[in-house]
């Protein structure tokens, strides 16, 4: 079943190929979301059997992956201008799926980190091709939607990855779950590559042939010049400094501070990731579209409405001395920051030359992911072991050598346990106000969009 692009028309639904292409590229996109976010489930049994410490956690979540995905996703983009996105796109899904399970052979932090460096290198080309494609698909006022059932990958990524990441891990180890993450991106690379087909005709056709007579310099001096891009820009890395910091360490924060297994803290975070993620993606998605008006500017402002809930619900969520009350919080936080997920996306395509949208998803990501995702779990790995240390010295001995071993002394446990829950408390605090800079600079943006809609 080869799908090629159908006629542009923003007034009928999706058709049965369009659907078929959308489910192919949300079921690999979710397998990238996986195995990116897997980790995050997996952080206490890495932390005892490999003696990694919060910041290390820190470093494989964040700068590990962020380190070949922010120098590949560019050059993968100018590619994916000019060559079939298909190909491309299935090639990396090999690679960062074969790359996850090469993170549970890991017997130490170096062969981890290099792991996850793989796995950042095939996922750099995820995204512009993923969204690219898509921006070729459909018009600008169906984009909102289109975008939405694309990014369904992320909150269906963010239920299995911790369901399915922790059950696994619970029954038969960490190892076995980073196998159980990877192995579905394989399979689904051979079936994309088999029946999907490049919708470069007409006008995304004309868009190819005109990137292969621009540079990248020319290019990304077009999209700076719109000034609502630039705080677009800005607002989005922030907005990835409190979501890369908020979803990679809240499964070891319900854990630390409630005592919960990994297989209760996959299910609260699948279904605050996954289910709340699912709802605030489509209601996005719905009222970006519905409210487009001339400018586009709901593509905008629904993101940052959404920061700015989600700011207010993690601090509350992370401030809570009974577990029930968090976990609503860090639904209602979920549901917030997924209004994001398609109308982000979209706002990003429709202010992008058609000849550059795969350029542009990338450069987009690679601020997001170089000064947002992968600070986010620092700022948190970093807080939480410095307090954690601060909070433990009250007692006697030196935390890094009494708690960060493979084997705590039985004496010491609990004053452990409860340091590095207050650790991780006041790292996740700290890393939760980076969501309303990006509400403001959202906001700001929005004002500044001056551009209207088009159907290119």
């Amino acid at each position: 079943m080869n799908t090629a692009a159908p006629p542009q028309s923003a007034a009928r639904g999706f058709t049965r190929s369009e659907l078929y292409f959308l489910a192919i590229l949300v079921l690999v996109n979710a397998t990238n979301y996986m195995d990116r976010g897997v980790l995050s489930i997996l952080q206490e049994p890495l932390k005892r059997d490999l003696a990694l410490s919060d910041l290390q956690l820190g470093m494989v979540s964040g700068p590990a992956f962020a380190l070949l995905y922010v120098t590949a996703s560019i050059p993968i983009a100018r590619l994916a201008e000019r060559r079939n996105r298909i190909t491309i796109l299935s090639i990396a899904a090999a690679v960062w799926s074969g790359a996850t399970m090469a993170c549970g052979l890991a017997v130490n932090y170096a062969q981890l980190f290099l792991a996850r460096v793989m796995v950042g290198l095939g996922e750099g080309a995820c995204s512009p091709a993923s969204y690219s494609l898509v921006g070729d698909y459909f018009p600008a006022r169906q984009r909102g939607m289109a975008m939405a059932v694309l990014t369904t990958s992320i909150p269906i990524a963010g239920f299995l990855a911790p369901v399915l990441g922790g059950s696994v891990a619970e029954t038969w180890g960490w190892r076995w779950a980073f196998a159980a993450m990877g192995l579905p991106g394989v399979l689904l690379a051979v079936l994309m590559l088999l029946t999907l087909k490049d919708p470069r005709r007409g006008p995304a056709a004309m868009a190819s042939a005109a990137a292969e007579r621009t540079t990248l310099f020319s290019d990304l001096r077009l999209l700076l010049s719109q000034p609502a891009y630039v705080f677009l820009w800005f607002a989005a890395i922030f907005l990835g400094v409190g979501i890369g910091g908020t979803n990679i360490f809240t499964a070891s924060f319900f854990i630390r501070e409630f005592g919960m297994s990994l297989a209760q803290a996959g299910l609260v975070t699948g279904v605050s990731l996954g289910v709340a993620g699912l709802a605030g993606t489509f209601v996005g998605g719905y009222l970006a579209d519905r409210f487009a008006g001339a400018r586009g500017r709901s593509y905008i402002l629904l993101p940052g409405i959404g920061a700015g809930l989600a700011g207010v619900f993690f601090l509350l969520a992370f401030t809570q001395e009974a577990w029930i009350a968090a976990v609503v919080f860090v639904v209602a936080a979920n549901f917030a920051t997924d209004l994001k997920n398609g109308t982000l996306q979209a706002a990003i395509q429709n202010m992008s030359p058609p000849h550059m949208r795969a350029t542009t998803a990338a450069f987009s990501m690679f601020g997001v992911t170089l000064f947002g995702t992968a600070a986010g779990p620092l700022v948190v790995g970093a807080a939480s072991d410095r307090v954690a240390a601060a909070t433990f010295a009250a007692g006697s001995g030196a935390y890094e050598t009494i708690c960060q071993v493979k084997a705590i002394a039985p004496g010491m446990v609990e004053a452990c346990r409860a340091a590095s829950a207050q650790g991780m408390q006041t790292g996740l605090v700290i890393v939760s106000v980076a969501y309303f800079a990006a509400m403001i600079l959202f906001f700001v943006a929005a004002f500044l969009q001056r551009k209207p809609l088009s159907d290119s």
